[in-house]
């Protein structure tokens, strides 16, 4: 991945918010490896509390999930094609949810890339097994 970013600088609030948000989660022990291997990575990059990135994370599937009208789960048996393009409405989730606590918002083209990465992260990783 690039070089960790440290300049990003993120709203108090909204990192208090995502920590809460977390806290209340459960999910699979598959789900969480795949979910860990990305906080891991994000936060190798961003420096970020590792409780807010999971709630941020976690808000981001639960948006897709919603949004989609099917469980998470559902996607183990798609191909790898329609996984990667899941994933990448996920991670765009992450991102506006990021950008809307960022106390300077110009800094947002700094998150593209570390979206793409971790996309081409769950490709090499996760998506064709």
């Amino acid at each position: 991945m690039s070089k960790r970013i440290d300049e990003l600088v993120f709203k108090p609030k909204g990192i208090a918010a995502a920590e809460e948000y977390f806290k209340n989660v459960h999910m699979t022990q598959e789900q969480h490896k795949i979910f860990l291997s990305f906080i891991n990575l994000f936060l190798q990059n961003i420096p970020m509390n590792e409780m807010a990135v999971k709630g941020i994370g976690w808000r981001a599937v639960i948006d897709w999930q919603l949004e989609h009208k099917r469980d998470l789960l559902g996607l183990e048996s798609e191909p790898p094609e329609e996984r990667i393009r899941s994933l990448g409405k996920i991670l765009n989730n992450v991102k506006l949810a990021l950008i809307k606590i960022l106390e300077d918002p110009n800094q947002k083209s700094i998150l593209d890339d570390v979206m793409k990465e971790l996309l081409e992260f769950y490709k090499k990783e996760y998506a064709f097994r």
